[in-house]
C-alpha cells in the first residue's frame, strides 16, 4: 500500500488501485499508438470508434486526486497528450460531420433523428447545467432580453447551440472558422427549420467583433481560447463568458484552460459546472471581467 499526504490528510492507495492506474496509463499509450498509425479516423473505421469509446469510458470514471496526478505526470502522457488530443479532435470532427450530413439527408423527422444520437443526452445534460448556472448570474428578465448568445467553435454538428435554443428559447449565433463545418451546419439547421433561430457565421473567434453580444460560449475544441478571450475583452463591453474546459483525467481528451492565465488577462471565475461520472466529460467556467482597481 502506498501513502500520499495532502495537507493534513493522508490518502492511502491500495495495490489494486495502483494497478488500475498503471493499466489506465498503458491503455492510453496503446490507444495513442493505434490512433497515430490510423489513416482513417472517420466513424466508418469501427476499430477507431471502439477504441475511442473505451478510452472515453475509462476517463469518465472516478479517480482519487493522487491517481489523477500519477496519470497526468507520467512522462509518456505529458509528451504525447497534445498529439492524442489532435487525433481525438479529428475523429470527433469527422463523426459529427458524418452524422450531420446523414441526418440532413434523412427522410424522417430531422429533430427526432438528432435526438436519437447516442451523445444527445450528454450534450443535453451539459447544456442544462450551463443554463442553470447562467440564470444565477443573469436575472430571468435580462436572460431573455440579452440575446442572442454567441457560440464560438460550433462545428459541423452544432448540438450545443441547438439545445441552447430549444431549452432556453434563445437565438444563437454560431461562429465557425472551418468551411466544411460551416456548410454542414448550415445545411443541418435548414433541414431542422431552425436557420432563423440558430445562425452560422464564418469566422475566427480570435478576430470576431463581439460588441453586439454579452453572453458568449467557447467550445471545448477551440484551441486558441486565450486569444478568443482577449478579443472578447477588446470588443465586448460587459461580457459573461462560458468556457468549456476539462478536469482530472478528462484532460487527456480535451485541453484544459490555464486558469492562472485567466487571472492575468483580468478575468474572474464566477462559477463552474462539474462533469458527471459516466456521462458529461466537460466542465464549464463562467467568467466576467475583473473590475478595475481604483
Amino acid at each position: 500500500m502506498k501513502a500520499y499526504s495532502t495537507g493534513q490528510t493522508i490518502h492511502t492507495v491500495s495495490a489494486p488501485r495502483i494497478q488500475m492506474v498503471d493499466n489506465l496509463i498503458a491503455f492510453i499509450r496503446d490507444a495513442n499508438e493505434f490512433l497515430q498509425k490510423e489513416l482513417d479516423l472517420s466513424p466508418a473505421n469501427q476499430l477507431v470508434t471502439n477504441i475511442i469509446s473505451q478510452l472515453s469510458l475509462q476517463l469518465r470514471s472516478c479517480y482519487l486526486p493522487e491517481e489523477i496526478q500519477s496519470v497526468l505526470s507520467n512522462d509518456y502522457i505529458r509528451t504525447n497528450q497534445r498529439k492524442l488530443q489532435d487525433k481525438l479532435s479529428e475523429a470527433e470532427f469527422l463523426a459529427e460531420l458524418s452524422h450531420s450530413r446523414n441526418i440532413s439527408k434523412s427522410d424522417s423527422f430531422v429533430l427526432d433523428t438528432l435526438k436519437s444520437l447516442p451523445y444527445w443526452n450528454i450534450y443535453k445534460a451539459l447544456v442544462s447545467q450551463e443554463l442553470s448556472i447562467l440564470r444565477k448570474f443573469i436575472g430571468q428578465d435580462d436572460f431573455t432580453e440579452q440575446l442572442p448568445i454567441v457560440f464560438v467553435g460550433s462545428g459541423p454538428m452544432p448540438l450545443s447551440a441547438i439545445i441552447l435554443h430549444l431549452l432556453g428559447d434563445m437565438k444563437v449565433v454560431c461562429l465557425e472558422m472551418d468551411s466544411v463545418a460551416y456548410d454542414a451546419s448550415c445545411f443541418l439547421l435548414e433541414s431542422l427549420g431552425l436557420a432563423d433561430k440558430v445562425t452560422v457565421v464564418m469566422g475566427n473567434g480570435s478576430e470576431y467583433d463581439y460588441s453586439s453580444y454579452n453572453q458568449i460560449f467557447v467550445a471545448s475544441l477551440v484551441r486558441n481560447k486565450l486569444e478568443v478571450l482577449e478579443q472578447i475583452t477588446l470588443t465586448s463591453s460587459d461580457p459573461l463568458v462560458a468556457v468549456r474546459t476539462a478536469e482530472g483525467t478528462r484532460q487527456i481528451i480535451y485541453e484544459a484552460i490555464d486558469e492562472s492565465q485567466l487571472n492575468k488577462q483580468g478575468w474572474r471565475i464566477l462559477g463552474r459546472s462539474c462533469p458527471e461520472e459516466n456521462l458529461v466529460i466537460n466542465s464549464t467556467l463562467f467568467l466576467e471581467r475583473e473590475a478595475p482597481h481604483m
